[in-house]
């Protein structure tokens, strides 16, 4: 007689790993939050120092709103490639034969688009000191 019943120490490490994916999950939402929140709060609090100042291509209110908006569109990016790695791994958790597959890390390409927003930045502001 064979045993059809599932293996209890696979299905407590799947139940571990799906508990570790909504934490991730949710570690991820709480980033992309502060980082929403990090441009928004930037791009209000310059507009209101600056209220009343015209706006042009050159001005340091319309690189902060560039800026602020590239930071906003990172956290948006952040959410929604956190929930679409969410949902595969739970469907990779649902299949009876769960391997583990080497991915891509979130984290190091959120970081690199941050780097590369705080590189333009630096950029901008070194290049605004040697033209004044």
């Amino acid at each position: 007689m064979s045993d059809t019943s599932p293996n209890w120490q696979t299905e407590l490490a799947k139940q571990r790993n799906r508990i570790a994916a909504d934490r991730t999950l949710l570690a991820w939402i709480r980033t992309s939050m502060a980082l929403i929140g990090i441009g928004f709060g930037l791009e209000r609090t310059v507009n209101k120092l600056y209220l009343g100042i015209e706006t042009t291509s050159n001005s340091p209110t319309f690189l902060v709103k560039v800026f602020s908006l590239l930071i906003i569109g990172t956290g948006i990016f952040s959410i929604l490639m956190a929930s679409f790695d969410y949902q595969n791994e739970i469907k990779r958790l649902q299949k009876p034969d769960y391997y583990y597959t080497p991915r891509q890390s979130l984290g190091i390409i959120v970081s690199g688009i941050l780097v590369l927003i705080a590189v333009s930045i630096f950029l901008t502001i070194w290049r605004q000191a040697i033209i004044n």
